[in-house]
């Protein structure tokens, strides 16, 4: 990890193609998670993160950064008033971050290369989807606080995404940060994604056998 699988199948709707064709070759994928001290962020933490012993899952935001051949990076994300976008440069990310006095962790995902092309060639394709929407925020809410509790889904949104879901369809079945309570992709979080990134994380670490990937019986 750079700076300091419960399985049922996943709906993963089409997204059509919107985006201009790659014009490089990625090598290498990361996650980012972030947060700025802004209102919308506190609240966020509030309803979903405060959960590990060490206060980490403390983000409101996540996206998904390229390494590419050419020795290039970019990345992309979903916004509130913009939707899904990229490609962008990372040191623009760090500069947005730095000067919002917020935090920023980056993630590695040993995802094999052989895949990572067919998931940057995908993340190129969703580029100029919806992102969030006041209601998934609500919907997402909802569901922290009492729809998990009762049996409430969120309701599916197949031409919205919001940060943490677009990088959860993105990078699976290679990494699959659904957890036991968020089975569904519209119901993860950036900081449900951390804690299990970091639970796929020690379980590779120790050689847990079936978590490698984030599921004991992936399909």
């Amino acid at each position: 990890m750079k700076n300091e699988k419960i399985k049922r199948p996943v709906r993963n709707e089409p997204f059509p193609p919107l985006a201009d064709p790659p014009v490089g070759k990625a090598v290498d994928i990361l996650i980012f998670w972030s947060f700025v001290p802004e209102w919308w962020s506190k609240m966020i933490v509030r309803i979903t993160g405060n959960q590990l012993p060490d206060k980490s899952d403390c983000w409101s935001h996540m996206g998904i950064i390229f390494l590419l051949e050419n020795g290039e990076s970019e990345y992309y994300e979903a916004l509130f008033d913009e939707g899904f976008i990229g490609p962008k440069p990372l040191p623009a990310l760090v500069d947005k971050i730095h000067n919002k006095n917020g935090l920023l962790k980056v993630g590695e995902t040993d995802i094999k290369e052989i895949y990572v092309q067919e998931i940057y060639e995908r993340c190129q394709n969703w580029v100029g989807k919806k992102g969030y929407y006041q209601w998934q925020l609500a919907f997402m809410w909802f569901y922290e606080r009492i729809g998990r509790f009762i049996g409430w889904k969120i309701p599916h949104s197949p031409d919205k995404v919001v940060c943490s879901e677009v990088v959860a369809r993105l990078i699976y079945p290679r990494l699959d940060l659904r957890d036991e309570i968020r089975t569904e992709m519209d119901e993860v979080n950036p900081n449900s994604g951390w804690r299990k990134y970091l639970r796929i994380i020690w379980n590779e670490k120790f050689n847990i056998a079936g978590m490698g990937n984030g599921s004991p019986s992936a399909s």
